[in-house]
C-alpha cells in the first residue's frame, strides 16, 4: 500500500462471524467498516445490517476505513514558455472518501499516477504559455482549470476538492531569473548614474550663467568656473571607475570607452592616447597622466 493508502485504510482484521455473528460497533465518528472474504459481496456495516446477513455471507475480514477529509499534497514538473526551464507546481487536494466498498476493491491505486494522469496534460497546457520572467495570474488559471473537473469519481469511490495551486519556476530556472534580474539592476544602475551625471552638468552650467546674467560673475569667470568644474567631474569619474574596475564590476574595455566618452564631453575629441592615459591611471601613475592632460588642453 502507499501512504495515501495508509491514512485512509484504518485498520484490517480478522473477523469470526460462526452461527451467531456480533453486529461489528460501527458508529465511530469518521469511520466506515466493510466487511469482506466472504461468500457473497462485501457489504458496509450500517444500522441495517442483520446478524443473518452476516451468517450467510461468511465473512473473515472486517476493514476500518476513514472518512474524513484527507489532504494529499502533489508536485508536478510543467514545461513553462523557455522550453529549455519548467516550473514546479504543488497542488494540494482534499480527499474524501464517498464509497467505502469501492475504495477498499481499489485499495491499490497509485493516487500519486491517478492525479498526475488527470492533471498533468492540463497543466501543461496553462504553463507553456507563461514565462519563467513572467508569470503572475497562473497560479490562479490553473486553479480555475483544476477546479473545473466533476471531483466525484464513482470508478474510484472518493472525491476530491483543489485547495491550494502554487507554480514557481524550477531550480534551474531560479537560477537563470537571479542572473537575469541581477543583470537588469546592473544595467539600470548604470543608465540611471549616466543620466544623473548628464543632469548635474547641466543644472550647473545653467546656475553659472544665471550668475552672469545677474552680474556676480563675469563671461571669463564662468567659464573657468565651469571648466574646473568639468575637470574635477573627470577626477571623480577617473576614479569611481578604477575602483569599479578593481572590484571586479567592469571590464577595462567598459573603464576605457567611459573615459573616452567623458573626454569627448571636455572637449577632447580624436586623442591617440587616451587608452595609453587611463592605463597609466589605472596603474596609479597620475603624474604622468596629469601630464599628458594638461599637454593635450
Amino acid at each position: 500500500m502507499n501512504e495515501f493508502e495508509n491514512k485512509l485504510i484504518l485498520k484490517e482484521e480478522r473477523y469470526e462471524s460462526g452461527l451467531f455473528p456480533q453486529i461489528p460497533n460501527f458508529r465511530k465518528r469518521g469511520s466506515a467498516f466493510v466487511l469482506t472474504e466472504g461468500s457473497n459481496d462485501d457489504i458496509l456495516v450500517t444500522e441495517h445490517t442483520t446478524t443473518k446477513q452476516i451468517r450467510k455471507g461468511k465473512y473473515n475480514m472486517l476493514i476500518e476505513i476513514s472518512t474524513l477529509p484527507y489532504m494529499k499534497e502533489l508536485t508536478f514538473t510543467s514545461p513553462s514558455k523557455e522550453a529549455a526551464y519548467s516550473f514546479d507546481v504543488y497542488v494540494k487536494a482534499v480527499i474524501q472518501v464517498d464509497d467505502p466498498i469501492r475504495f477498499y476493491e481499489n485499495r491499490n491505486l497509485d493516487v500519486d499516477a491517478y492525479f498526475n494522469n488527470l492533471f498533468l496534460l492540463d497543466v501543461k497546457k496553462v504553463t507553456r504559455r507563461y514565462s519563467i520572467l513572467s508569470y503572475d495570474g497562473m497560479d490562479n488559471e490553473l486553479t480555475r482549470k483544476l477546479s473545473s473537473y466533476n471531483t466525484i469519481d464513482a470508478a474510484t469511490g472518493f472525491s476530491y476538492t483543489i485547495s491550494v495551486v502554487d507554480a514557481q519556476p524550477g531550480e534551474q530556472a531560479q537560477e537563470y531569473v537571479e542572473r537575469y534580474s541581477k543583470q537588469q539592476l546592473d544595467a539600470s544602475l548604470k543608465k540611471n548614474a549616466r543620466e544623473l551625471s548628464k543632469g548635474f552638468s547641466v543644472i550647473f552650467e545653467e546656475a553659472v550663467m544665471t550668475e552672469v546674467a545677474e552680474g556676480r560673475l563675469s563671461e571669463m569667470e564662468a567659464i573657468v568656473k565651469i571648466q574646473e568644474y568639468n575637470n574635477s567631474n573627470f577626477e571623480t569619474k577617473m576614479n569611481q571607475l578604477n575602483k569599479l574596475r578593481e572590484d571586479g564590476l567592469i571590464t577595462d574595455k567598459y573603464a576605457r570607452d567611459s573615459i573616452k566618452t567623458a573626454l569627448r564631453r571636455s572637449g577632447l575629441n580624436g586623442l591617440p592616447e587616451q587608452e595609453d592615459a587611463y592605463s597609466e591611471y589605472q596603474e596609479g601613475n597620475d603624474s604622468e597622466f596629469d601630464d599628458f592632460y594638461e599637454e593635450e588642453e
